[in-house]
This record gives C-alpha cells, structure tokens and sequence, in this order.
C-alpha cells in the first residue's frame, strides 16, 4: 500500500497536469469569444467612476457586433485584478466584450477587451457582424426638460417678486395719495 502511494506522488510530482489560477489563463479564440460573451462592440469610454471595487464606464458605442443597440451604456468593471488590458481609460477607444448580469452590462476579469489599436485581428473576424443601432432619441430633450423645470421654478420666482414689489409700491402711491 505505501509502495502505491510513493508512485502515485512520484507520478504526479513528474507528469503534472496543466492547472490554472483563473480560467483566462489561455485567451479564447475569436469564434469562441464572439459566441462566448453576450455583447461585442466598439466604444468610446466617456467616464469613469471608481466604485469600492469596480469602476463603472459610461461608453459610447460606435459599433456594436452583437447584443447592443443603443448608442450609450454603462458598463461595471472589476479593478481589483483589473482586466487582462487593465482598467478602461477616459478618451479611449476599446474593443468590449460584455457579459450581461440582469439588467447591467459587465466587462468580465477575464473578457479579452482591449485598445482598440490593438484589436486588428479581432476587427478582420468582425467586418461583417455589424448590427445597428438603434435610431437616437432626442436624449437632449431630457436634459432640457429637466432644466426647463429648473427654469420655471425661477420665472415663477421672479415673477412672484416682481410682482410683489409692484403691490407694494401702487399701495405706497395709495398711501401717499390719501395724505395728501
């Protein structure tokens, strides 16, 4: 019995296997990264805010080749290992893959997003996945309206004052008309 598990720890000691800490040790290939990941696209990391561990990405997608149709999103992001490019930077454009955790979009520890300098090979596979997007609503008209309420609160405001000033003043003449 001791002579089996002297061998069996000599075996494995001299023929180990192939172990990994994280499953992304070996990048996946194209075709199994595209079907894989449930979004591919290109975007324009807009923001950047730091999370307690995780930055979450405003993007703004430039092309989307599966899973995205709206032309902005935010996307969570783990920093305490950072993703296999590192964390995302303002100003940037990358190539995401993004997995979708309910009704947030997550760019994975192990996704194989990069710079999109970087993503030649990646792009040739893509040409011909582009899906578009979907027409943009006039987002700036929710910008205006809430500041159209803003505005009116002032007018109202001013307004109330202006007319308040004028009651005071007519009973002023009022006033001073019945001394006389």
């Amino acid at each position: 019995m001791n002579k089996l598990i002297i061998w069996i720890v000599l075996l494995v000691f001299l023929f180990p296997a192939n172990t990994y800490a994280l499953s992304c040790a070996q990048i996946p290939s194209m075709d199994q990264a595209y079907d894989r990941y449930d979004a591919v696209l290109i975007g324009l990391v807009e923001g950047v805010v730091r999370k307690k561990n995780s930055n979450q990405i405003q993007v703004t997608v430039v092309k989307s080749f599966k899973g995205i149709e709206e032309h902005t999103i935010k996307v969570d992001e783990d920093i305490t290992w950072g993703s296999l490019n590192g964390p995302s930077e303002k100003g940037m454009h990358y190539l995401f893959f993004l997995k979708k955790n309910g009704i947030d979009w997550v760019n994975p520890l192990c996704s194989p997003s990069k710079k999109l300098a970087d993503a030649s090979k990646e792009l040739d596979y893509l040409k011909d996945k582009e899906i578009p997007l979907k027409e943009a609503k006039a987002t700036s008209g929710s910008f205006i309206g809430d500041n159209a309420s803003k505005h009116w609160i002032v007018i109202a405001i001013f307004v109330g004052l202006t007319g308040a000033i004028l009651v005071r003043i007519l009973r002023y003449k009022k006033r001073s008309n019945r001394n006389k």
